[in-house]
């Protein structure tokens, strides 16, 4: 048997509750909001990259352990959907499940990974800086890194190691491992934020155009307004005041704040395309939808699937001619 090495950050199995079609013969029709494209796609071919959860080198495990492992949640977790859906509760196991299955995708997608690539990066190099701005402390670094069974490669002089640095043309890489292990260390925080919020389990009349999700799926929102020399628009899952909204399937979705209590209710076509709005926001480059008849709010104005690009592309031609201006 062949080794999976296409791995989902967004599973097919939750994918699949926006498609058309079953199992693998399941399609989205997909939006990609860089290229400002569209396409119908099997739900296999989009939110995956190769290797993604693949574990190289690692001492008594096999390379796709991990991502065998994902899969059994994953599977636990759209036998939880289902019951949901039909139960319109969210309750008991299903609950945790789903639980489990959001925070794992908050903290794994490419987004994240490259945030903290990003921040390892210029941690590193402001490190780098401080020791090589003096050659008494580059002294005193190599003693202590050597005292801890560090040696140098070579014999590479101060100067030439200081110019280096200054020069900044060299990238710091963070390994799959490393954050692979920030993930799992991270998930289970995520888990009890969560666990803490109370949840309204929305459900869509049949009257209701759908629900979309995307790359992103678990959006996280501010229900009051928040100073940006505040804040810096920057959210926290533990934070008051702020909704955490995730599309379940097409036709339901979950809602959860720490205020409030649990509860079912159905909703309108006003918050399902508020949520297909949020859902938007928070893609990295891609949406997925059943068919074009979902609804969005543009402004003000709610507007259908199928206005998506042509409104992209006319926002984007006028943010490149006002910039064309300055």
């Amino acid at each position: 048997m062949s080794e999976a090495r296409n791995h989902h950050y967004v599973p097919q199995s939750y994918l699949r509750g926006f498609a058309d079609g079953i199992r693998r013969k399941a399609r989205v029709v997909a939006y990609d909001l860089q290229d400002l494209t569209s396409f119908k796609t099997l739900v296999r071919n989009v939110a995956a990259q190769r290797d993604f959860n693949r574990l190289e080198d690692v001492e008594g495990l096999e390379p796709n352990a991990l991502e065998e492992r994902y899969a059994i949640l994953e599977g636990h977790a759209a036998v939880a959907v289902q019951n949901i859906v039909k139960s319109e509760t969210f309750a008991g196991d299903d609950r945790m499940y789903l639980l489990n299955l959001m925070a794992l995708l908050v903290i794994r997608n490419p987004r994240m990974r490259d945030n903290w690539s990003d921040f390892v990066s210029r941690l590193y190099k402001m490190t780098a800086e401080v020791a090589f701005s003096k050659k008494e402390i580059w002294e005193a670094t190599k003693r202590d890194m050597e005292a801890k069974g560090y040696k140098p490669m070579n014999e590479t002089s101060y100067e030439e190691l200081r110019d280096f640095v200054k020069g900044g043309e060299y990238d710091i890489v963070t390994n799959r491992l490393m954050h692979i292990r920030l993930e799992l260390e991270t998930w289970e925080k995520i888990i009890h934020l969560l666990s803490a919020r109370k949840w309204r389990l929305c459900i869509l009349p049949d009257q209701v155009p759908d629900l979309i999700t995307c790359d992103h799926p678990v959006s996280l929102i501010s229900l009051v307004e928040r100073p940006d020399t505040l804040l810096g628009n920057a959210l926290g899952y533990g934070m008051a005041d702020t909704a955490v909204v995730f599309p379940l399937t097409r036709r339901a979705s979950l809602w959860g704040t720490f205020e409030g209590q649990d509860e079912t209710k159905s909703i309108g076509w006003l918050q399902a395309a508020l949520n297909n709005s949020h859902a938007m926001r928070n893609a990295e480059r891609q949406i997925y939808a059943y068919n074009e008849n979902f609804q969005f709010m543009w402004g003000r104005q709610p507007q259908r699937g199928g206005q998506l690009l042509t409104l992209l592309r006319q926002a984007t031609a006028e943010r490149d001619r006002q910039e064309g201006k300055k």
